[in-house]
């Protein structure tokens, strides 16, 4: 993806998938209990985190023009796969928790 403004659109794109990814996740853990409700401050942190680091990368190539969008583009494309990796090993991390304590409440009912 070259165009710059090509890749000013992905990148929105996908800040935008991440926020409706941890609204989410919100919903969910708010419905499986308190040991979950426990960690989600410290998890919400790590996603809010990501996608304030992606932002402000969309705001750094808001302010970058064509000449040097050429000469950040590598360096761009490594951050960015590192925010992005991030994002999602953090989001595994929270949707782990919820998965555990959904089971933990089914073994409780099977008691």
């Amino acid at each position: 993806m070259d165009n710059l403004e090509n890749y000013r659109r992905k990148i929105k794109e996908q800040v935008d998938k991440w926020v409706l990814e941890l609204e989410e996740l919100k919903e969910k853990a708010e419905k499986v209990g308190t040991e979950t409700a426990r960690d989600l401050p410290e998890q919400i942190k790590k996603l809010e985190g990501k996608i304030d680091e992606g932002t402000a990368k969309l705001k750094e190539l808001a302010e970058a023009n064509e000449e040097s969008w050429e000469s950040i583009k590598t360096g761009f494309d490594s951050a960015w796969k590192s925010l992005s990796s991030g994002f999602k090993e953090a989001a595994e991390n929270f949707k782990w928790e919820i998965d555990k304590d959904k089971d933990k409440d089914k073994d409780k009912g099977n008691d």
